[in-house]
Formats: C-alpha cells, sequence, structure tokens
C-alpha cells in the first residue's frame, strides 16, 4: 500500500511530525549528554524523562498544528487552482485552462516525450440564441450543461474538453488519427441528438 505524501494528505501532516519530534528530542539527548556522567542516577533518570517529555509535548503540538494548517492551505490552494481553471456553468475546463493544457501537450509532442498525433474538435451549437430567446436563459443554461455532460460522457479518460465560448465547446484528443476522431465526432451527434433537456418539467430535444 503506498503512502501519500502530497501536501493535501494527512501521510505529510504525520509523517512530518513524527520525524520532526524525534529529531528534536535526539538534540535534546546530545545536547544534555554532555551532563549525563555527572549526574547521579535518580538526577540521570529526571534529566533523560525531560529530554523526552519536553521535545515530546512541545515539538509535537508546535509541529501538528504547523502541519495541519499547511495542509489547510494546500487544499484551499487546489480548491482556488481548480476553481480558476473550471467554467463555473458547465463543469468543463475553461478557454484559459482548455488552451493552455493543449499547448503543454503540443510542447511535449514538439520534444518527441508523447505520441505527437492528436485531434481538435469544434462543437458548436446551432441557433443556441433562437434556445434563450424562446425558452429563457435558465433553460440555455440548462442546454449548455447538457452539451458539455453529453460530449464527457463520449471520450476518454485522457481527453480534455472545454468551453471556449458561450455556445462553443473544444475537445482535444491526444494521440487520436482522423479516422478516430472522425467516429468521435459522429458519435457525439448522434447521442446528443437523441438528447433531451427538462423545462418547467417537460422534456424538450437538445436539437
Amino acid at each position: 500500500m503506498r503512502i501519500d505524501f502530497s501536501p493535501t494528505s494527512w501521510g505529510r501532516v504525520v509523517a512530518v511530525t513524527v520525524a520532526g519530534t524525534a529529531v528534536c528530542i535526539a538534540a535534546a539527548f546530545f545536547v544534555d549528554s554532555f551532563n549525563f556522567p555527572y549526574l547521579s542516577p535518580e538526577a540521570l533518570w529526571r534529566a533523560k524523562l525531560t529530554d523526552l517529555l519536553l521535545p515530546l509535548v512541545l515539538a509535537g503540538s508546535f509541529l501538528s498544528i504547523l502541519m495541519w494548517k499547511m495542509r489547510q492551505l494546500a487544499i484551499a490552494q487546489k480548491e482556488l487552482t481548480i476553481v480558476a481553471a473550471t467554467d463555473s456553468l458547465t463543469a468543463v475546463f475553461n478557454r484559459g485552462a482548455f488552451s493552455m493544457l493543449v499547448e503543454a501537450y503540443l510542447e511535449q509532442a514538439r520534444s518527441h516525450s508523447v505520441v505527437s498525433s492528436g485531434a481538435l474538435l469544434i462543437v458548436d451549437a446551432d441557433h443556441f440564441k433562437s434556445v434563450n430567446d424562446r425558452l429563457g436563459h435558465d433553460c440555455g443554461d440548462q442546454a449548455l450543461k447538457l452539451i458539455a455532460k453529453t460530449i464527457q460522457d463520449q471520450l476518454r479518460g485522457a481527453d480534455i474538453v472545454g468551453r471556449i465560448g458561450g455556445e462553443e465547446f473544444a475537445v482535444f484528443l491526444p494521440g487520436a488519427d482522423p479516422s478516430h476522431s472522425w467516429l468521435v465526432a459522429r458519435r457525439y451527434g448522434a447521442v446528443s441528438a437523441r438528447r433531451i433537456f427538462p423545462r418547467a418539467g417537460n422534456p424538450v430535444p437538445s436539437r
């Protein structure tokens, strides 16, 4: 079983607290060891007990609180990063994050560290303005969510989906050849044609 030592894990909190406390105890024993030969047995026992308990309480408490706070900050930073990269309506990548991920893949492809092939699909909802005009913007938002969900359901784990405009989505297929990308586009078109979204409790065709 692999232990998680990432900044957001409890494994790092425990590991740093235990290791740091052990170092402090070892340092206390080392510094005090120069006085051990001159102490009586009873005083030596008290000195060793102090060298053990004092760092254990002080360093253990301090390091555990410090690492707990650092874990909270790491979690908050991770959540902020996700929010900054995600389209708030459809929960897919926003334009900036999508472009950055595609550029990163292309850079790796140029260095031959990944497969150089890939495909970019642009999904544009036809006549979407009429949906907003006839059914209202709330219904239009539901339609955009459905489109994003439909795209995600048809793709592989490595594929990247982003919303690049009002009703425009982009899909990057790493390693895909033209025939595969054509099949993905056809499959999305076939599935989206059968999708419906609710409006005031009544199903409305998505196309």
